[in-house]
């Protein structure tokens, strides 16, 4: 299942399989491509004649009359060839968590410090579609946990919107203290659950 998984995501996100042509000529061709954000990636190539892992970008497998041949295709060459699937490639869902002081909708130093690593992220979502979902600890009543919790998460949108993400691509959800990061008793103060979480796709 993983095999198959990395294989299905390598072609449409990271590789490019060439279509088969007819006749005598036949060939396929799987090239990895990189990923947007400099990660690793790699992709098991599976045939009837074996199976290859690429997992260099640029790297290519193609099936030429029954044979398998490996290269590595120059940079320029790739660019020019899927130029348009390389521009097209989506930026990868993205999830980040901020944490509030106690019964406040203030982000804790620490994380109004990070806010600038959200701002670069939010860059290659040129359309974002973002949730932003507040939570609580387990200090005060559900009804107050509830309220603080959609207050935090309207503080983050409007955060949102002064970076640039239009007001109505944003929702908004307060959870209270529902989804604990880390469980505890009630009236128990716990920083890692005092927190919004960023979704964006």
């Amino acid at each position: 299942m993983k095999t198959l998984l990395a294989l299905l995501v390598a072609v449409s996100v990271f590789g490019c399989a060439e279509p088969p042509k007819k006749g005598p000529t036949y060939s396929e061709r799987i090239t990895l491509l990189p990923n947007q954000d400099g990660r690793k990636s790699a992709v098991v190539v599976k045939r009837a004649t074996g199976e290859q892992e690429i997992a260099t970008p640029y790297e290519s497998v193609e099936l030429v009359g029954g044979k398998e041949q490996r290269s590595a295709l120059p940079k320029e060459e790739v660019e020019q060839r899927y130029g348009q699937v390389l521009q097209a490639q989506p930026a990868r869902p993205f999830t980040y968590t901020l944490y509030f002081t106690t019964a406040t909708a203030e982000l804790t130093a620490q994380s109004r410090q990070s806010l600038n690593e959200v701002r670069q992220k939010i860059k290659g979502f040129p359309a974002a579609q973002v949730t932003v979902i507040g939570h609580t600890d387990r200090v005060g009543s559900d009804e107050s946990n509830d309220a603080l919790s959609l207050k935090r998460a309207a503080a983050i949108r409007d955060l949102l919107v002064q970076i640039g993400i239009a007001r109505q691509a944003i929702e908004i959800v307060g959870r209270g203290e529902r989804e604990p990061v880390v469980p505890t008793a009630d009236g128990v103060a716990e920083e890692r659950n005092r927190r919004v979480e960023i979704k964006l796709r």
